[in-house]
């Protein structure tokens, strides 16, 4: 958004031309929010699926879609962002400022550190 100014997806496609290195740090975030192994997410949704099969084995079936489709449209999501023809508009390349990769590195990093904390704790349990 900061770099465009638009936060449509018609505008905003074609991202891996532009900033390669963005999408590196796009995906990560992207498969962190599909509750892939290395993401405290992941730990989230194994917990509420174990919780939820002694309430209602409808609700975990309904949940279980909904993990489903939110999976699949974050892969969605990323492949139109990053794949496609670059906006015309669009006429230099960035790298990216080292504001913008701290920002992304902090967000990012939590999220992996928490899950090892927790596996050590469960482990000394």
């Amino acid at each position: 958004y900061e770099r465009l100014g638009s936060r449509s997806l018609l505008i905003n496609k074609g991202l891996l031309n532009f900033m390669p290195s963005m999408t590196l740090w796009w995906f990560l975030l992207s498969v962190c929010n599909m509750a892939a192994p290395p993401s405290l997410n992941l730990l989230g949704e194994i917990s509420l699926l174990n919780s939820i099969v002694s309430w209602s084995w409808l609700t975990m079936i309904s949940l279980s879609f909904l993990s489903f489709f939110s999976a699949a449209y974050t892969l969605y999501l990323y492949a139109y962002s990053q794949h496609g023809k670059i906006f015309s508009g669009v006429y230099s390349f960035s790298g990216g400022n080292i504001r913008e990769y701290f920002l992304l590195f902090f967000h990012w990093f939590p999220l992996n550190l928490l899950i090892l904390k927790s596996e050590v704790c469960l482990f000394w349990i």
